[in-house]
């Protein structure tokens, strides 16, 4: 990981001699970037530093975002120094430092236990001064931090898992992934305690953890029903141990239904004259099968787990795909593809880090979260439980040459603080996070002879809830009840998908499934992205020259960055392309908005469109969308009217000019077509699309009545409609 580590690094430097040695590249880079915004600046290290400084140094108009306490990853790198120092870099009065001190998730009781903790040693001019506040409710007011002790770890293990149940069973939470553990690591046995002790009391846990996850039985169980179809094909020695019991694992289950056992032994018999499209084509035909049809249904909190974790391996396959970027599975090359999957690729994502797998903010439903604290930053929970209070900092002699070899060694220069100043700060930065991620109770477990020097103050200064005085009833979690965030729906990712189809949506949005790359799709994805490069080449007042060389390699870079192969449309789209420069070479001068985003903001959800186009003059605004394909007025006004309405809706309140509405056919001869919108119209519209978004909202995802044109085209019609 390291060596992984070094060569990202690497690259890096690399970026910033360019930068240094070549002043066009710079001046060009300066010249680009009008303002550079960087988030999460306590996590950069040197070389970053170094670049962004460079790149902005014409206009100095950056602005860096970050907390210093949150600083925890120096093990890759990064280093809290450059926020720290920052405004050194510029002369005085040239940066201007804001300090927010409100906080706007934790309750107050949480915020005043975080700043205790981290003011508690003295940190040698090396944070900045500040006094966090909480902004929450102000009713929410009391004692929401708390310990859970017992004199052995099996005792606080016990008390642990009753607080736990005492919370559900006393509706202070609504679902057990409103709950989250966080542990410095997992090498301590109390996770393992932990998670054994609540499953005996029917409470699943979530642990996204890559060696976790690659053992978990329907992981395994669908790796080793893929790898069964094509084993013929592997060389023996080529199947080792994990994936000889992938294989156990899927004889075993499909002896458990003879109509998959009659399936599979046909799949391998006949796979030398199939071909696929992707490994997630070759998955979805399992969905057919009672035991992935029980899955998707989650009639149980293993359900769920099962689902999601189905999820993140259709996304995997999918990613494999664009990584190795194949366009066919087939016999024609003795199925290389999934030979490289099951003896590369795989070793490579079972020995990767977990945040290279596990991206996500939400967690399977009625399961509680087992994270690391560097896999919680980021995130925030109704209910925190903190373990690993045996954790103190790393003392080492000041002659230890082995420190001298690490990443942070490496990447960024030599520091004042020495390393035990170093790991201390690290510390205390790490458990702050822990602590921080907490919205409205926070938890401090561990068994009595647990607790180190660092911790005791603190564990003990908060009351025990293991305690006969305890009641839960004084714990306030009112919130953590109500929906505090309303769900962003926009038309054409949300209202139009679920339309067309609920249950595909469920699958798609609602579980994060993988999708198919469809090559139909490119025409429109390359053009809309041609098209607004242009728009905000002329939004920006940069009046290129539009050449044929210049409009070539726009695409060809396109193409690329999509990571796409030029196809059969690379000459389409240039024509497209061409045909609307000449078209609207006069109307550029009119542009206001290129891929507008726009909000308006409901009871409960907020609508989001992002409009391809606004033209403005003296009169009127003009709301353009951009189509491939042909017109069809039939086509329009069931499937783009209310597009358009969401749209003029969104800007009524903004301008006062007349609104109209377009759909641009970029193919057509006469490609811009009007789509008149009354009031009536735009009333009648929204009405609809608030019914649609509240059943997304009541979890309403029915199959649609079997349509050929529909069904057969869905990566998921195996599910609903079976086998052919």
């Amino acid at each position: 990981m390291k060596l992984i580590l070094l060569i990202f690094h690497i690259y890096r430097l690399n970026f910033f001699n360019m930068l240094v040695k070549n002043k066009e590249f710079l001046e060009k880079i300066n010249d680009d970037f009008e303002y550079i915004m960087v988030d999460e600046y306590q996590d950069s290290n040197k070389i970053q530093e170094k670049i962004l400084l460079l790149i902005s140094k014409t206009k100095k108009n950056i602005c860096v975002v970050g907390d210093e306490d949150q600083s925890i990853y120096r093990f890759r790198g990064a280093s809290s120094e450059n926020i720290l120092n920052f405004p050194k870099h510029f002369d005085e009065d040239e940066c201007k430092i804001i300090i927010l001190e409100e906080n706007y998730r934790s309750v107050a009781d949480i915020v005043e236990f975080n700043n205790k903790w981290i003011t508690s040693i003295d940190w040698q001019a090396n944070r900045f001064e500040k006094n966090i506040v909480s902004m929450r409710d102000k009713d929410i007011l009391g004692k929401n931090v708390f310990h859970i002790s017992g004199k052995t770890m099996d005792e606080n293990i016990k008390n642990t898992v009753i607080f736990i149940k005492k919370l559900k069973q006393n509706n202070k939470i609504t679902n057990y992934n409103q709950i989250a553990v966080l542990f410095s690591n997992f090498k301590n046995n109390s996770a393992k305690k932990l998670e054994v002790a609540l499953k005996k009391e029917n409470i699943e846990v979530y642990s996204p953890r890559t060696k976790v996850f690659f053992d978990m039985y329907e992981i395994k169980l669908t790796l080793g029903l893929i790898l069964a179809c094509f084993k013929k094909y592997f060389p023996e020695d080529s199947i080792d141990e994990y994936l000889t019991g992938c294989i156990d694992f899927a004889r075993l289950e499909i002896k458990k239904d003879s109509e998959f056992l009659t399936w599979i032994k046909e799949k391998i018999e006949n796979i030398s004259e199939e071909n696929f499209d992707s490994l997630n084509e070759i998955f979805y035909e399992f969905l057919n099968f009672t035991y992935y049809k029980n899955i998707i249904k989650e009639e149980s909190p293993i359900d769920s787990r099962a689902n999601h974790n189905l999820a993140i391996l259709s996304k995997i396959f999918k990613s494999f795909q664009k990584y190795v970027h194949y366009k066919k599975i087939t016999a024609e090359d003795d199925f290389s593809v999934v030979k490289y999957f099951f003896t590369g690729y795989l070793d490579i994502l079972r020995d990767s880090r977990v945040d290279e797998i596990f991206s996500e903010e939400d967690y399977p439903n009625e399961c509680i979260p087992f994270l690391t604290i560097h896999q919680s930053k980021g995130l925030e929970f109704p209910v925190v439980i903190v373990f690993s209070l045996n954790s103190k900092p790393n003392n080492y002699e000041d002659n230890d040459i082995s420190r001298q070899t690490s990443i942070d060694r490496l990447i960024n220069s030599s520091s004042k603080l020495s390393e035990n100043d170093k790991e201390k700060f690290d510390f205390y930065r790490k458990f702050y996070v822990a602590f921080s991620r907490a919205k409205n109770l926070l938890v401090l477990s561990s068994y009595e002879m647990g607790v180190s020097e660092n911790f005791k103050p603190f564990f003990y200064s908060v009351r025990g809830v293991n305690s006969l005085q305890f009641d839960i009833n004084e714990v306030n979690l009112d919130e953590v009840s109500k929906k505090d965030e309303r769900k962003i729906l926009s038309y054409t990712t949300d209202i139009a998908p679920y339309r067309h189809c609920p249950m595909r949506y469920y699958l798609v949005r609602e579980k994060e499934y993988a999708t198919f790359s469809k090559k139909t799709l490119n025409l429109g994805i390359i053009t809309h992205k041609a098209i607004e490069h242009i728009n905000k080449l002329f939004l920006q007042k940069k009046n290129p020259i539009l050449d044929d060389e210049y409009i070539e390699n726009l695409l060809k870079n396109i193409y690329k960055f999509q990571n796409i192969d030029l196809d059969d449309n690379f000459e389409r789209i240039i024509s497209i392309v061409k045909k609307y420069i000449e078209e609207e070479k006069d109307n550029f001068e009119y542009i206001k908005k290129v891929e507008a985003s726009e909000f308006r903001i409901e009871d409960d959800y907020i609508l989001y469109g992002q409009i391809d186009l606004i033209l403005e003059d003296e009169n009127e605004i003009q709301i353009i969308d951009f189509k491939t394909g042909k017109y069809n007025e039939i086509e329009y006004s069931s499937n783009y009217r209310q597009q358009l309405s969401l749209y003029k809706l969104l800007l009524q309140k903004k301008y006062d000019k007349d609104i109209k509405t377009y759909l641009y056919y970029l193919e057509e001869d006469e490609p811009k077509k009007e789509i008149f919108i009354t009031d009536e119209d735009l009333e009648e519209d929204f009405k609809n699309i608030n019914k649609t978004t509240q059943d997304i909202l009541d979890n309403k995802f029915p199959k649609i009545p079997y349509n050929h044109n529909i069904c057969e085209i869905c990566e998921f019609k195996n599910y609903c409609w079976g086998l052919e």
